[in-house]
């Protein structure tokens, strides 16, 4: 991909200047950076007036680059994202977020783009760090900090749910809910009144042997109505 350095052919810091190549055709172009044909004609306003030609210079969007990202972790975005949904949703000022990541269009996020999240603990992105206290179980951990036995395992890869060993140091994972898969189980569909201790109780199963066998839920999922519960065969 060739782009010309006349960079004050497109002054706007979110666009940057491209040459056209044989083959290349409004859509194609506005394809390959993201965007519709409307969206680059208005950054090509003369377009409407001209031919597209080899060796032509038009204004497309900048390319997101990685920003670095010292002390902090990387975040890629999804469908919906916002910088302001994302400072909510990591406690961090929004001002931090903009600062973190100058050359992305807050306005403009790209599903998949990579942003810096600044400040976050290391080894344990976007989540807490917490210590095991004596005497502490695993349905303890699963319930107090709302997190299934899947998501604490993956963010914690030394950690065995069978030996919990007081003053060690666990990352609760930030919420990502996940349905569980009702094979080899009967599936159970949790009504109003419902609680974890209550489902286990009604199956004589113990807490803890329920999330073992609903790893990908959390124990608030069984307050929830119309949530999907696997009970293992007996």
């Amino acid at each position: 991909m060739i782009y010309r350095q006349n960079q004050n052919l497109c002054p706007n810091r979110y666009t940057m200047p491209y040459e056209v190549r044989p083959g290349d055709t409004l859509n194609s172009i506005a394809a390959r950076f993201g965007t519709n044909l409307v969206g680059l004609i208005e950054l090509n306003p003369t377009l409407r007036l001209r031919t597209l030609t080899e060796g032509m210079s038009i204004c497309v969007p900048r390319v997101p680059e990685r920003p670095s990202c010292v002390n902090g972790a990387y975040y890629t975005i999804v469908e919906g994202d916002s910088f302001y949904s994302i400072a909510l949703r990591y406690r961090i000022p929004l001002n931090l977020l903009l600062e973190a990541n100058p050359e992305a269009n807050p306005y403009d996020l790209k599903v998949g783009q990579e942003i810096c999240i600044p400040n976050v603990p290391a080894g344990c992105p976007f989540g807490t760090v917490v210590q095991i206290q004596e005497g502490t179980r695993l349905s303890d951990i699963l319930i107090s900090y709302n997190v299934s036995l899947n998501e604490l395992r993956e963010a914690n890869a030394e950690f065995n749910p069978n030996i919990i060993v007081p003053g060690t140091d666990l990352c609760i994972p930030p919420e990502n809910y996940m349905e569980c898969d009702p094979e080899n189980a009967r599936e159970y569909v949790i009504k109003p009144g419902d609680s974890l201790s209550t489902v286990a109780m009604s199956y004589n199963m113990s807490p803890s042997a329920l999330l073992i066998a609903n790893p990908n839920l959390r124990p608030a999922n069984f307050l929830i109505s119309g949530t999907r519960v696997c009970i293992p065969n007996a």
